[in-house]
Formats: structure tokens, sequence, C-alpha cells
């Protein structure tokens, strides 16, 4: 929600978001749109949901049996005050994908991530395959985007660092991904 902060309510706000959808399905009408990612959806191709739990249970049993309640506003899908959709908009049976989780950040004394950071590649693995695992285990969603690539300036919770060494061994990322 970068510079539309009350896109939730405010209706000139929720106007900018229809606006910006249409310009580019006029430009491109094929290409999917999404207005805002994250949550608080007026009109968008796929819902998206940023959700940074770290506990793969809490995960699933926030999301395995909520599908109508996330979508209809009745629960907040990251357990606080963050909707799928914006106030007098309605899910459309739009695909929902998970387009930011994990932020896994290994102990630093600089930088942060979300969550609790962890000390070894075997605790950053376990967090990653139980978050990933409960996120494949949800029907009804079908993608997710791990944030994130690389460390960037404060946020220290890439899979690599910022100058793109590994933190992690890739090969065990790829076959979480793959189970």
């Amino acid at each position: 929600s970068w510079g539309i902060g009350n896109v939730f309510a405010d209706r000139k706000q929720q106007q900018f978001t229809e606006a910006i959808y249409h310009l580019t399905k006029s430009i491109d009408a094929d290409r999917p749109v999404i207005v805002n990612d994250g949550w608080e959806h007026t009109i968008s191709d796929i819902i998206t949901l940023h959700d940074y739990e770290e506990s793969g249970e809490a995960f699933l049993k926030r999301y395995a049996t909520n599908k109508d309640a996330i979508t209809s506003n009745e629960m907040s899908h990251m357990g606080h005050a963050r909707y799928a959709m914006a106030q007098d908009y309605a899910y459309r049976g739009q695909p929902i994908i998970v387009s930011e989780f994990g932020g896994i950040a290994f102990k630093s004394e600089s930088g942060w991530g979300y969550g609790n950071q962890v000390d070894s590649e075997e605790a950053f693995l376990d967090r990653f395959r139980r978050i990933t695992q409960a996120i494949k285990d949800v029907d009804y969603i079908c993608g997710y985007c791990y944030t994130q690539v690389t460390d960037v300036q404060q946020e220290v919770n890439g899979l690599l660092n910022e100058d793109r060494t590994p933190k992690i061994a890739l090969d065990k990322i790829k076959a979480i991904n793959l189970a």
C-alpha cells in the first residue's frame, strides 16, 4: 500500500487503483494485474497475500479451512489488521497466491528479518520447509514467492548475501520447493 495507505476504506484511493488497473489493461489486456500486492485488493486479477508467520503449523491452521473467512474479510489473513479485500469490494474467484512469506534471517547484530532469527542452516531449512509445506497443503493457494532472494540494505533475510553469494545450499531450497 505504498502511497495509498488507506486504500482499505478511502474511496479516492480505491478509485486510483481501479484507474491504474484499467490503464494497464488498455496497454496490455493479456497481462495479469495486481492492484495492491499483499492485502486490501480492489479489482485485481490475482489476490496476493503477504504472511510472515514463522510456524508452518500456525500458517496451516490459519489458512486450511478459512478461505471464505479470509476472502470475505471476516478474518485477517495475517492475524492482525490487514485484510484480503478493500472495504466494499468482493472476492470474485481470482487465483490466490502468497506473494511474500518467509523473510528468515540469520542471527545478526545488524539488519533484520521477519520473526525470530535463526542460528544455523539447519534451523533455516527446517522453518523454510515447514512454512513452504503448509502453503502447498492449502488447496486454494496456487503459488508462492519467498521474501527475499537477496539481502538488501537493512533486510538480511535473503537466500543470498547482498553480493549474491548463497547463504544456504540452493540445491536444498530447490529440493524443498520440488517436494
